[in-house]
């Protein structure tokens, strides 16, 4: 560095361009401002030069000086490793969100506040855009393409029957009369219990099921057929999700299931492909199947859960401590959507009503005493999972 002075000197020039200078005995640089993190390593390097710089000028200020490089170092060092290790070495992660709802269904609402809470959370490192509606294909055909890892979607909010054409277990979470509210369904969904079953399936198929939201109780709209009974419903054409527990609990409730992906549903009634479809009352209400269905029948008979399921790649690609910010934010997601459904449902009975359709309070001793073939069916499937998820129920 030279002989040391505490006089100013003339400004120097590196061969890198960088300019500084002496000052009273200290070195000013006076380069561009710089990235964030190259202002860390420049900043513990000069901390170095200088301690050392003041030691050689010091005579008997040696001791202190070398103490006050180290204390310097030490401070730099750790601030660099602080910030570090909350994000600097996360990378990017632009994903992309997959859901059959409607724009203004209150689930997809809670999928843009989802997206807004990661992207804050991170600090932007992960964003994640939207798409409703169908845009990106149908539920079951943008599972597969996860699954295959085709990088055309990262998260898909698909339902646990499409999970299980994966692993079969799943299938419990579709099953009629399993769970007798939605918090019990969510308190199961997101235990610990049940963490074993989704590395399983990530291990099977590359989903990653990070968590699932109470969606709500499928309800049976019908366009003619005002049934209490499963006896009343037969001759029923009714849509169901493409799944083979949706097949096993149509036929149990009286009707001929039809498989017909959501968006198809409203023209199917219109046209009477088929007679009527069960789902939640939010999406009943979302998607106007009040105007082509007379009655709503409340059987309650599947208490429906939606799942954040993620390509696992891109899941095992994350940092960990980026994957417990993300997977925070899919729990706070699934809390919130739950409480507005729960919400929304304590209303849209009446307001159902309102718009036309007449509600008839089913007998669903009966109902249920017509599933009791699915549970029999499904019990090496399911092994010790069914007792286990309704040790959940209050």
């Amino acid at each position: 560095l030279g002989a040391c002075t505490s006089q100013t000197s003339t400004v120097q020039t590196t061969e890198k361009g960088t300019q500084w200078e002496w000052q009273n005995g200290t070195i000013v640089v006076k380069t561009p401002e710089r990235p964030e993190g190259q202002k860390r390593v420049l900043g513990l390097t000069m901390a170095m030069v200088t301690a050392i710089s003041m030691t050689g000028c010091g005579g008997g200020g040696t001791t202190a000086t070398t103490a006050a490089a180290k204390d310097t170092t030490a401070a730099a060092a750790a601030e660099g490793e602080s910030k570090t290790a909350t994000g600097s070495d996360w990378g990017q992660y632009d994903l992309k969100l997959a859901t059959n709802l409607a724009e203004d269904h209150v689930a997809c609402k809670g999928y843009y506040a989802f997206a807004d809470a990661v992207k804050e959370a991170t600090d932007g490192h992960v964003t994640v855009t939207v798409y409703s509606g169908e845009q990106l294909g149908k539920e079951s055909d943008v599972t597969s393409s996860v699954s295959m890892g085709a990088k055309t979607c990262d998260i898909v909010a698909c339902g646990p029957s499409e999970l299980a054409k994966y692993d079969p277990t799943f299938s419990l979470f579709d099953a009629p009369y399993v769970f007798n509210d939605g918090d019990s369904m969510v308190a199961f969904a997101n235990s610990d219990e049940v963490q074993s079953l989704y590395d399983s399936l990530a291990e099977k198929s590359n989903l990653r099921c990070l968590g699932m939201y109470y969606y709500g109780s499928r309800e049976v709209t019908t366009n003619k057929y005002a049934a209490k009974t499963p006896a009343e419903l037969k001759g029923c054409k009714l849509r169901v999700p493409d799944s083979e527990m949706a097949m096993a609990y149509g036929a149990a409730l009286g009707a001929t299931p039809v498989v017909m992906s959501l968006g198809e549903v409203y023209m199917g009634i219109q046209q009477g492909v088929v007679d009527g479809q069960e789902n939640p009352l939010p999406t009943i209400n979302s998607n106007a199947f009040y105007e082509v269905c007379d009655n709503l029948l409340m059987t309650d008979h599947v208490i429906a859960a939606v799942t954040y399921t993620m390509d696992e790649n891109v899941w095992k690609s994350m940092p960990a401590d980026l994957q417990d910010i993300v997977k925070e934010c899919v729990f706070t997601s699934c809390d919130s959507i739950t409480k507005d459904i729960q919400a929304q449902e304590a209303e849209l009975q009446d307001t159902l009503k309102e718009k036309g359709m007449n509600i008839v309070e089913v007998d669903k001793d009966a109902f249920k005493a017509n599933v009791q073939g699915i549970y029999d069916k499904y019990a090496d499937t399911w092994g010790d999972w069914l007792a286990t998820a309704q040790s959940f129920n209050k």
